[in-house]
């Protein structure tokens, strides 16, 4: 199933004295890049937790936001760090002499410090904080995980939906694509006419002229191709996983096509066409950036 790369997941839980709350975020990014920080004297949970989301979100930027405090009485009481107080206090004064006024700091501010006000202590039984942050850190990863899934689907609904009307306008391409080479000995016969010079050229010239023509505006390969192409995209929908790489390439080659078939056939009836289904590739890569 396609994954996408935006989704929120969060959890509360509450054991042995502590109440833990994570919320996690992820957009779109080249790679997996995944921001936490993790409570003071637990940082050897990061990297376990890094390996669990890489390997249920192989990409995107993923924020994560803990919080682990004393539910009710127990537990350890929040304290402040005072020689980084002193020295925040410093900085803020030197910053004020150097911008000529005041810089305002407010209470949320301080306590979103967790080195500046926080607790080491984990009480009698540290143990069991960090299988509670464990524990919550799992299930709102699974949230997450859940949530970017249902996105996913909903992009590879709509993907399909307009590969579906890019073979359509295809279909309507490739008859007038056909009738090109007879609308040009159509035009040139009008042409020459026009100028009085039919009766001076040989039909055999015109002929060998409408041949050269026919042969220079062939889209038959451009047609087999994109037909392929939205044939492989087809399958990377139905297939999942981490497809995003290669769509964006295979729209890449398609828009290539397009390009080169707009160039061969180029006929007044064909350009909005051309312009139509340029526009549809342009719509999917921007819906691919956000694909796994």
């Amino acid at each position: 199933m396609i994954q996408s790369m935006t989704g929120f997941g969060q959890c509360e839980l509450a054991e042995a004295g502590w109440r833990c709350h994570v919320e996690m975020r992820s957009v779109n990014g080249r790679y997996l890049d995944i921001r936490a920080r993790f409570p003071a004297g637990l940082g050897h949970l990061e990297d376990p937790f890094k390996r669990q989301v890489k390997a249920q979100c192989p990409r995107g930027k993923i924020e994560v936001s803990i919080t682990l405090l004393p539910d009710g009485a127990a537990g350890s009481a929040p304290r402040v760090n005072r020689p980084l107080l002193q020295a925040y206090r410093s900085l803020l004064e030197e910053l004020e002499t150097a911008l000529g006024r005041p810089v305002q700091v407010s209470l949320g501010d301080l306590t979103a410090n967790r080195e500046l006000i926080g607790s080491n202590d984990w009480g009698d039984d540290p143990g069991a904080v960090e299988t509670l942050l464990q524990r919550t850190l799992e299930l709102a990863l699974d949230d997450l995980v859940s949530m970017r899934v249902t996105e996913g689907a909903a992009l590879g609904k709509t993907l399909a939906a307009q590969l579906a009307a890019m073979r359509r306008i295809t279909e309507k391409m490739a008859p007038l694509a056909g009738d090109l080479p007879g609308v040009y000995a159509e035009k040139l016969r009008e042409n020459l006419k026009r100028l009085g010079g039919g009766e001076m050229v040989a039909d055999e010239r015109i002929i060998q002229e409408i041949a050269l023509f026919a042969e220079r505006c062939d889209v038959t390969e451009e047609f087999e191709r994109l037909k392929a192409h939205f044939d492989h995209l087809d399958s990377l929908l139905e297939s999942g996983g981490q497809v995003g790489k290669k769509i964006d390439f295979l729209l890449q080659e398609m828009n290539r096509e397009v390009n080169t078939l707009g160039v061969k056939s180029n006929h007044l009836r064909m350009s909005p066409l051309v312009i139509e289904i340029k526009s549809a590739i342009e719509k999917l890569r921007e819906q691919t950036q956000n694909i796994v």
